[in-house]
């Protein structure tokens, strides 16, 4: 009598399993360092700003926002602190990650070097339209202003915020301090008159890490700014606001692409 045929699954070929492994590894390894991650969150954003706007618009907001990242980056790893890149979050912004600043100049320095790189952006792309007529040139140049404008906002965390509160406590002023709550109140309430639901949001945001804060006011750790640091730093921060409006008001007058948001912006 012959024995019954074998009807058990044919193993799977060991090559196949160990290719397998090493794909699955690196995918692992590719996740952990968080490449794979940024480059999903950009499509991710990119596609956004397609579908709710138009392709140049996405294309001079992402060339905007990692312009601007870039100067953070870039002012961090001057003063050595490590950097993890990078990321676009879509449908908010960008930020660049990296471990904390250990004195209140560096967080100056880290906050402005993001709006500092996008002024000098700003006024590339601004000369590059005049000379070229070129529709995207003048994309960038409008949103860039709009967008580091904003930044610089006295609202924590935004860039401005951030200036700002390094300000209050290098002075160890309580008072400052109310009075820097009080204008992140200000800006809330006008914010949600105007329907402005991303300034909002920040404004949120900031509120809880001003609440959080308070107590540290008295016992902050980071070397704090002098006189002459604090006046310096007011000086560059109130500066670079004045030479954005006044970009702003020049692309607004030769009518570049997406000027008109600007000027909203700046109205409003």
């Amino acid at each position: 009598m012959e024995p019954p045929p074998n009807t058990d699954p044919a193993p799977a070929p060991p090559q196949r399993r160990g290719h397998l492994v090493v794909w699955l590894g690196l995918a692992t390894k590719i996740f952990q360092s968080g490449k794979a991650l940024k480059v999903v969150l950009a499509g991710v954003a990119v596609s956004g700003w397609t579908v709710l706007y138009s392709l140049p618009f996405a294309l001079a907001l992402t060339a905007t926002l990692v312009f601007h990242e870039w100067g953070h980056l870039r002012a961090m790893r001057r003063f050595g602190i490590p950097t993890k890149g990078m990321y676009l979050i879509p449908f908010v912004g960008g930020i660049a990650v990296g471990e904390q600043a250990k004195t209140h100049w560096q967080d100056v320095y880290i906050a402005m070097m993001g709006p500092v790189h996008g002024l000098a952006m700003t006024a590339a792309c601004y000369m590059g339209y005049l000379a070229t007529s070129n529709h995207l040139v003048g994309l960038v140049a409008s949103v860039s202003a709009l967008v580091n404008i904003f930044n610089l906002l006295p609202i924590h965390p935004l860039d401005g915020g951030r200036v700002v509160k390094a300000l209050v406590f290098s002075g160890r002023n309580r008072w400052a301090f109310l009075a820097f709550a009080a204008a992140s109140a200000a800006f809330f309430a006008v914010s949600v008159m105007l329907g402005l639901a991303l300034l909002t949001f920040f404004i949120v945001i900031g509120a809880i890490d001003l609440m959080a804060s308070w107590r540290q006011i008295a016992t902050d750790q980071k070397a704090p700014l002098d006189r002459y640091g604090i006046l310096f730093s007011l000086a560059w921060y109130l500066l670079t606001i004045a030479l954005f409006i006044g970009i702003i008001v020049l692309i607004a007058r030769d009518h570049l692409p997406g000027s008109e948001i600007a000027v909203h912006i700046l109205q409003s």
